[in-house]
């Protein structure tokens, strides 16, 4: 019993599960907002941004918002930050994708879509940002849609999470 508990935190230990900061290479973007990305030893792992939600594909905007992406995004070396509290491990969604910012050469992607508006600040999750991050997404989405810019310039865009509760009845 003792050796399998000790192989089992030596495995926890030497995963790249381990550590909630990590260096990656965007190799394929989903949509505005999930990305695949590999790791070192070519581990492909799934991110959904933390703190956003853009317009699913289907969706009016979607494939400007993940246009968007992939043209910032793809092929780029990124660093993602899966959870704040740096003494944990990733966070894990629904999906089992890691909830992460992403940081290109310092600049946090997931406000850069809340600001050019490509994405809503999700704000049911708000919980799960610190809060001046959750207070500059706020005020980069009221900005965004003050200037009619992205998904704005319709006059009463469907947030995502909307649209997917009226497509899951039909």
């Amino acid at each position: 019993m003792r050796l399998k508990s000790f192989l089992i935190v030596m495995l926890f230990l030497l995963s790249t599960y381990s550590f909630a900061d990590f260096n990656a290479k965007v190799v394929h973007i989903i949509d505005g907002d999930t990305i695949d990305v590999l790791v070192e030893n070519n581990k492909k792992l799934r991110i959904r941004l933390l703190g956003i939600d853009t317009p699913e594909l289907k969706q009016y905007f979607g494939h400007e918002s993940s246009s968007y992406l992939k043209k910032i995004l793809n092929g780029k070396s990124v660093r993602i930050i899966s959870n704040p509290d740096k003494n944990k491990p990733y966070t894990l969604g629904y999906y089992k994708r890691i909830i992460g910012k992403v940081l290109l050469n310092g600049v946090d992607i997931n406000l850069e879509m809340i600001k050019k508006g490509m994405a809503w600040h999700f704000k049911k999750y708000k919980k799960n940002q610190p809060l001046d991050e959750s207070r500059s997404y706020n005020e980069a989405e009221s900005k965004a849609r003050k200037k009619n810019i992205g998904l704005w310039s319709e006059d009463n865009p469907l947030p995502p999470w909307k649209w997917r509760k009226l497509n899951r009845k039909r």
